[in-house]
């Protein structure tokens, strides 16, 4: 079996002595592991940085092994990353909830399309941190789990909705949320504003933030390294205010 695509390098992690094992994600074949040989070689090195866009050729005798990669460099990203500590916080976020959240090898070429924009326009746009908040929204609706915020979802009106269910993930307005408010979520005003990053504030990014990972944790399970992908999306949360 083997394949090529290109994808982004989410994740490098040592195997053995020479090895590694790629976490990448590509449009066609999804998140996908694989190893490399002769990872720390004064070559490869530079190229397996995550954030780098690749060339990628995966083979292996049985489609379900682990199979091997080869690599190479389209562009890289680390530069800009490493520039930036809120940039890099982004990243690490959105690389922990890929490999957490996305089943492997299941192909999501719309959150692919959005998720390769989002980190190419860290570089050259201004207010980028914004368009972090409409990445988590793509990836909850890939996984099933879109929130419907343009109604009601009892009355279907589309004005004074003031509440999310934190069960449904649904919008509800102030008549009919105000007996329940303190079983209900809060509406942030991001999430009916031009998110553009001029009209809203990082205080207001962040009560987006606090929304969409409530439903990001909710839908995760339980277990020690999904835990971990949650700290380490709160410290990129943390790091927009301070």
């Amino acid at each position: 079996m083997d394949w090529t695509d290109e994808g982004i390098l989410l994740n490098a992690t040592p195997h053995g002595e020479r090895s590694a094992i790629l976490q990448v994600f590509t449009p066609k074949k999804g998140r996908h592991a694989g190893i490399i040989r002769n990872a720390y070689s004064l070559k490869k090195i530079s190229i397996l940085q995550p954030s780098a866009q690749l060339s990628l050729s995966w083979s292996s005798r049985l489609e379900e092994h682990l199979g091997n990669f080869k690599v190479d460099l389209i562009r890289t990203r680390a530069d800009v990353l490493m520039a930036n500590r809120i940039a890099l916080a982004a990243f690490n976020s959105l690389s922990a909830l890929c490999i957490s959240v996305l089943a492997e090898r299941d192909p999501m070429p719309d959150l692919y399309n959005v998720t390769e924009k989002f980190l190419d326009r860290i570089a050259v746009q201004e207010n980028w941190e914004f368009l972090y908040l409409d990445w988590e929204l793509k990836l909850l609706s890939c996984i099933g789990f879109g929130l419907e915020l343009e109604k009601c979802a009892v009355t279907e009106t589309t004005e004074n909705l003031d509440y999310i269910s934190p069960k449904s993930g649904k919008a509800v307005c102030k008549d009919i949320g105000e007996d329940y408010r303190t079983k209900l979520l809060p509406f942030p005003s991001i999430l009916r504003s031009d998110r553009n990053g001029n009209s809203v504030s990082r205080e207001e990014l962040v009560l987006g933030l606090d929304l969409t990972g409530f439903f990001i944790e909710k839908w995760l399970d339980y277990s020690i390294e999904n835990k971990k992908t949650m700290m380490i999306r709160k410290r990129f949360v943390h790091s927009l205010l301070v």
